[in-house]
């Protein structure tokens, strides 16, 4: 990993500041998003600006994950646009820690300020975006937003372009900016020259000369070679014409769609047609072990069957058969961000490709293409169609290319100007990475959630005196003066306030629960937020905070606390701690009340693990006491002895042999 890629990646891990990660064409952007959706342990969501964009990126549409409208949308508005979300939706977007938004030059900066509101919204803060850390991925020399003018003619009261940086949110955080400069696409240099002098938008005439020079080869014999053009009517054309040319049998491959996937996310058509001798491009990698075609492989097609394509890639002939595009949405399981299939999209992976769009051409790579941008109506949109392709060998120009054809963009270049005051060092790292861990130690005495979840039930708010709230409001605007003795001595005084009040609120809440479906729904989200809160300050009671302490704990308490089968296998008496989690679910169906109200999922873990074996023992485990040892003490001890029991036959048994 290069220095400025690591840098990066201590950004996401150590610190929650906004992070911009730019760079040229090629110099894996892409492939750094890839493997931080691998190894992150931040609750993350990836969003994208389009449907193609999303599918490539592996995650959702800005518009469909935050249910944004398309039109234009006013900033500093007070109206509450998250209002409608349904609670899961509200939950998931409570839980998010690490929003990455890909090719981020295409998005408007009202659409960043409506997700800065929304995030605000749901995380009952005034941070910007809800605390939310946020990775920028995309290079703004590439293709810039697309805004009609009936938009902008509204818009550009607020902003003072249409690019994300002019985002009111972003203007007031602070943000870092990391530019990747290495290239691994191309290794000419003559042609990486050329490409950093159209990207900087503006170009020596003798570098387009150079450039030019690759108009002068006929294109009449030229079979393998793609078109990227400006416009769809272009594209349309030239593959139609071609597909007409054809002789032999026309074959159409209709494509499958379960669930739901956006229209401007299918990645190939509805109905493919197709003749031998077509030229085709792939539009996925291949999955297989034999990695055979990548996304943007151009072939041609030499047989074809009611199911299969059969395509010609140099001295290889490959077997293509429909595959599936997966359109993701995110839902929260157990306090963890997960993927759920909202529909799929099987198709044969293949498009026709004698022509396609230089808009959709982004993120691909050719090593044989046939450039026209004779046509170029934006920012971007020639170094994108360019820097396409590895080498200038495989180069040939439709037409040439002027310096009208290299569209400027003042607001761009300005920007770029100002790239070395956000560039970020270690220096800066330490600094963000402290301010982060004032923003978690905020967290801890933030009792926000759980004032939210007692105003709901009468029985806490009597258990909960008000005091304590005010208590930890006054603590979370201090923090940055706390001592690590302050910080434990805190969380010990906040333990102590939790337990009193989860043993007042117990039989009150037990009445409650039996009162209806709803209320004991309430009981039960009261009850969670209670303990949840009880068993962090009790962790920090007798460890000291820190960052990775916390949020050390904070996986383990999702993980390992709430979603006991997964990690089952992990725990040195997972038998054991199964059976105590079903006696608890028995016990609390014939008590008619939520399995919580019994003894939370760390003190069952807890007990598997110190197996107590009397009720003194068994009433010294924190949550537990006299009182829950008398009264369910029997039961639990049983369930510890009949499987220590089990345990020693098993090691006789062993010792035989």
């Amino acid at each position: 990993m290069s220095e400025k890629l690591q840098l990066a990646k201590d950004y996401i891990d150590q610190t929650n500041s906004i992070l911009f990660l730019t760079g040229k064409a090629g110099t894996g952007k892409t492939t750094f998003l890839r493997n931080l959706r691998q190894y992150s342990a931040k609750k993350l969501a990836i969003v994208a600006p389009t449907g193609v964009a999303a599918i490539n990126a592996g995650g959702m549409t800005i518009n469909s994950f935050f249910q944004i409208p398309f039109g234009p949308l006013l900033p500093d508005t007070a109206e509450q646009p998250d209002i409608h979300f349904s609670a899961e939706k509200r939950e998931l977007l409570s839980a998010l820690e690490l929003l990455i938004i890909d090719e981020i030059s295409m998005v408007r900066p009202d659409v960043l300020d409506r997700i800065d509101l929304l995030l605000r919204n749901i995380k009952q803060t005034k941070y910007p975006f809800g605390g939310v850390q946020l990775l920028l991925i995309g290079d703004l020399s590439q293709l810039s937003p697309i805004i009609r003018d009936e938009d902008w003619s509204i818009l550009r009261r607020f902003y003072a372009t249409p690019y994300f940086f002019s985002s009111t949110a972003l203007t007031k955080a602070s943000f870092v900016r990391i530019e990747l400069t290495e290239v691994f696409r191309q290794s000419d240099p003559i042609f990486v020259d050329i490409l950093n002098q159209v990207r900087q938008q503006q170009i020596s005439e003798a570098a387009l000369a150079k450039l030019n020079e690759r108009y002068t080869i006929s294109t009449e014999d030229v079979n393998d070679h793609i078109v990227l053009t400006t416009h769809n009517r272009i594209v349309q054309e030239i593959n139609d014409l071609r597909l007409q040319e054809l002789d032999g049998e026309l074959m159409e491959y209709k494509a499958t769609i379960r669930g739901e996937f956006p229209p401007d996310g299918q990645p190939t058509d509805m109905n493919l047609q197709l003749k031998v001798g077509a030229q085709v491009m792939f539009v996925k990698n291949d999955n297989s072990p034999e990695k055979l075609y990548f996304n943007g492989k151009i072939g041609q097609v030499v047989r074809l069957t009611n199911d299969s394509v059969f395509v010609r890639c140099g001295t290889s002939e490959l077997l293509v058969q429909a595959t599936e595009w997966s359109n993701i949405k995110y839902k929260l399981e157990d306090e963890k961000i997960g993927e759920s299939l909202a529909g799929s999209f099987s198709q044969i992976p293949l498009k026709l490709a004698w022509a396609i769009t230089i808009h959709k051409s982004q993120g691909l790579t050719f090593d044989k293409a046939i450039i026209d941008v004779s046509e170029a109506f934006a920012p971007g949109q020639t170094y994108v169609a360019l820097s396409r392709c590895r080498s200038l060998e495989g180069l040939i120009l439709r037409q040439p290319v002027a310096q009208r054809n290299i569209i400027t963009d003042p607001h761009v270049k300005q920007f770029d100007a100002a790239a070395d005051s956000l560039a970020p060092n270690e220096i800066t790292l330490a600094k963000d990475a402290e301010l982060y861990r004032q923003f978690l130690l905020q967290r801890l005495f933030s009792f926000s959630d759980l004032k939210t979840a007692v105003e709901k039930l009468p029985a806490l708010q009597l258990a909960l005196a008000e005091d304590v709230f005010e208590i930890a409001r006054k603590m979370e605007q201090q923090t940055a003066s706390y001592t690590p003795d302050r910080i434990k001595k805190a969380a010990q005084y906040f333990d102590g306030k939790l337990r009193d009040a989860i043993a007042a609120a117990e039989p009150q809440l037990r009445v409650t629960a039996n009162n209806s479906k709803n209320q004991s729904q309430k009981a039960d989200a009261a009850m969670d937020a209670l303990l949840k809160k009880e068993e962090l300050m009790a962790h920090f009671s007798d460890q000291p905070f820190s960052t990775e302490e916390f949020t050390s704990f904070a996986r383990r308490d999702r993980t390992r606390f709430n979603k006991f089968s997964r990690l089952l296998s992990a725990h040195p008496h997972e038998e054991l701690l199964t059976q105590i989690i079903t006696w608890r679910k028995t016990q609390a169906t014939k008590e008619n009340i939520i399995p919580s109200m019994i003894f939370s999922d760390q003190i069952a873990d807890t007990i598997a693990r110190k197996l107590p074996l009397s009720q003194k023992a068994l009433s010294g485990i924190k949550g537990i006491g006299p009182h829950k040892a008398n009264q369910y003490g029997l039961a639990i001890l049983n369930l510890i002895r009949t499987h220590q029991n089990e345990q020693s036959g098993v090691e006789d048994q062993a010792s035989l042999f």
